[in-house]
């Protein structure tokens, strides 16, 4: 019955799922992301994953979203102002190309790369990859002149255009397909129903998920930024909190957590439903942040498009995975680890039921945040980037600082430190409010 409330289409075509730790670790300020903000969870811990999808027919191989790019400090300047915003701590140890030819996976052998959205997370670095793999882009990306040219012919674009320079770029187009699963409009990516795109918006222009077929019956659910922390849609009226927390769950914290532990402990901080006046047991924890600072260009579409997703994760046939859930990478194989090791088995090993309430550990403990903070500060080549902060924003104006030096008279070394500082002051200072 759930597999028909979906419409999941029925096929013996799959594709193999290998889960790419993207060596991306974050911490965030919540109220871009969820809505309450409760006291002592003002931060989300963020991992980051991209997966290697294989055509069990054809063989055919590519890359679902690919992280962060290891030298996050040549992203363009708008997008370095923008994370700059909520990012109090991010580091990343390989790019993705970095993982797969470590693990014996060519790069001219990926023929196409999917981005779930164009967010510098997911975005990673396709200049990396030879001219002969394809991008994939959600619907509208590829005609917003906000997005291309990429930076830095377009010096306020958030992508970069040696992404898309001398390769294919693909733009999705769902309305000709007709074709929906759960609620969501699809399409058919290798034609063989093994496959699927699905049209997921309201975080940004153009967001896609990914629903992947591991056995006959069974799908992976490639979640992108569809939300970002789980208790966005969990527990719900088909997912209900238990009376007690499964064993395994919950991190060794006797002093907070009895065993067994009583859902209580969390129901009674529920941050919405007691002025919802709704069941704490059946209503998820958090909504989408709607807030001035939120990620989200359109919280309201985004809420629906994370509503429907409950569903998916009711059906005991289909394994929800957020890019940003930590939970994945505790339960499930890395490629990083075990690359020859896939998804495909996870109804059989229980990964759906050991995955499912490991967010419950990031809630406040009474009068003390929940887990620790990933990752402090900013990281760079393996090491804290001593004064990254401070020294960040030059790469954020460098383009503004150096066509200024350029046309200014001889300047040694020490009078450009001058200028560069001086010149950050005036750029920080004439930023309005609206432009952050």
């Amino acid at each position: 019955m759930q597999n028909l409330d979906l419409d999941l289409p029925l096929s013996d075509r799959t594709v193999r799922v290998r889960l790419v730790d993207t060596t991306t670790v974050m911490t965030v300020d919540a109220l871009a992301f969820v809505d309450p903000v409760q006291k002592h969870h003002q931060h989300l811990n963020l991992t980051d994953v991209a997966f290697l999808i294989e055509n069990d027919t054809t063989g055919q191989k590519v890359m679902f979203d690919l992280g962060t790019r290891k030298d996050y400090w040549n992203l363009p300047p708008v997008t370095l102002q923008r994370g700059a915003r909520i990012l109090s701590g991010l580091k990343i140890d390989k790019d993705v190309t970095e993982v797969l030819e470590e693990n014996g996976v060519k790069l001219d052998t990926i023929s196409s790369i999917i981005w779930s959205h164009y967010h510098w997370d997911h975005t990673g670095n396709p200049a990396l990859f030879p001219q002969s793999t394809s991008l994939v882009v959600g619907p509208g990306v590829t005609k917003s002149t906000a997005l291309l040219p990429g930076y830095p012919e377009n010096p306020n674009s958030v992508l970069s255009a040696e992404a898309f320079a001398g390769r294919e770029v693909v733009e999705v187009d769902f309305g000709p397909t007709g074709l929906a699963i759960g609620g969501y409009r699809a399409m058919d990516f290798f034609g063989d129903s093994s496959f699927y795109l699905l049209d997921t918006p309201g975080h940004c222009l153009g967001h896609m998920c990914a629903l992947a077929r591991t056995t006959k019956d069974t799908f992976a659910l490639l979640g992108g930024d569809i939300c970002h922390f789980v208790g966005d849609f969990r527990p719900s009226s088909a997912v209900s909190l238990p009376d007690h927390i499964p064993d395994g769950a919950l991190d060794h914290d006797p002093a907070y957590f009895p065993a067994p532990c009583p859902c209580s402990l969390f129901t009674d901080q529920h941050p919405i439903s007691p002025a919802s006046g709704t069941d704490p047991k059946t209503t998820p924890f958090y909504k989408v942040s709607s807030h001035a600072t939120s990620v989200n260009t359109d919280p309201f579409t985004a809420q629906q498009s994370v509503d429907k997703l409950r569903a998916f994760d009711a059906s005991p046939s289909v394994l929800v995975c957020l890019a940003h859930d930590p939970e994945l990478l505790r339960f499930l194989p890395t490629f990083n680890e075990m690359p020859s090791a896939d998804i495909n088995r996870w109804r059989e090993d229980g990964v759906k039921e050991k995955v499912r309430w490991g967010w419950l550990n990031e809630l406040p403990r009474g009068e003390r945040p929940g887990r620790q903070a990933l990752v402090e500060g900013l990281w760079r080549d393996g090491r804290l980037w001593e004064n990254g902060e401070a020294v960040l924003p030059y790469y954020l104006y460098r383009d503004r600082i150096m066509s200024r030096a350029a046309n200014s008279v001889e300047l040694n070394a020490a009078k450009l430190f001058v200028f560069c500082r001086a010149t950050l002051h005036v750029e920080r200072s004439s930023e309005s409010e609206h432009d952050l």
